[in-house]
């Protein structure tokens, strides 16, 4: 990262998208990410045989995996439907958020310094995930024909049909769209005003000597705090999004009236 601030050039460390002959940073993270969450859960597993844990972080665990069935998955898919996508919403809630807070840490336990969900192309299959299991459990719900018939409303006069057909189409990918955007602004914000804030503190030479050094330090650092603060929260709150999003997108297209 001193590189990069030395030279004024955070951009080019927010989006580093270069090929390379190796795997990425984005891909080890999201390897190492994976493996954390399968062995998470297989621990957790294992421990609520004996009987559900009461305290300790897989107590929280468990609390939040309720919170995402009461407050997430059964409200928009019903306790019935909604029971076969518990594993999958379980999944990318908590992937996502691994990654998000994953980014935040400091070096060397995130020795690139960046996080993964700060990436287009870990956005974007993320939601395209999304999108082919909306567009399959729409498919499964309806039949594989008339899932797309029904895309356009009833009672549409027919030559209406060919521009809503066109229009509800477009809508299929804005969706996906927007959950690759939003993840990916709100994650890549937080870290372009963090790698501000360190540069006034390390290396803007004028902003942290002489009599203002002291002041301009300890405001730098304030903000840093505070900002790490606030990540920690939008990492949780980017990953309650993308679930909602998802959830909201699955009921509407397995809704009986699609």
């Amino acid at each position: 990262m001193t590189t990069f601030l030395a030279a004024e050039d955070i951009v080019h460390h927010l989006l580093d998208y270069q090929r390379a002959s190796g795997p990425t940073a984005h891909q080890i993270m999201l390897g190492a990410i994976a493996v954390f969450t399968i062995v998470l859960f297989t621990v957790m597993a294992a421990r609520t045989k004996t009987g559900p844990p009461k305290k300790s972080f897989f107590g929280l665990l468990e609390f939040t995996m309720i919170w995402i069935r009461d407050e997430i998955v059964y409200p928009w898919l019903g306790p019935e439907r909604g029971r076969r996508y518990l594993g999958f919403f379980w999944t990318l809630f908590f992937f996502i958020l691994f990654c998000n807070v994953f980014g935040l840490l400091p070096f060397p336990f995130n020795p690139w310094e960046r996080t993964a969900t700060g990436n287009l192309a870990v956005t974007g299959a993320l939601a395209l995930i999304v999108f082919v299991m909306v567009q399959i459990s729409g498919m499964r719900q309806h039949g594989y024909l008339k899932y797309w018939i029904h895309l356009v409303p009833a009672g549409t006069p027919g030559f209406l049909w060919p521009l809503v057909f066109v229009i509800e189409i477009i809508g299929l990918f804005t969706k996906p769209f927007a959950l690759t955007v939003r993840l990916f602004a709100n994650m890549t914000g937080g870290h372009a005003i963090l790698l501000v804030l360190f540069g006034f503190l390390y290396f803007v030479p004028h902003a942290n000597s002489g009599l203002l050094g002291v002041p301009s330090t300890i405001a730098a650092f304030g903000f840093i705090l505070f900002i790490m603060l606030f990540e920690v929260l939008v990492a949780l709150i980017q990953a309650y999004i993308f679930t909602v999003l998802s959830a909201i997108f699955t009921s509407l297209a397995v809704a009986e009236e699609h």
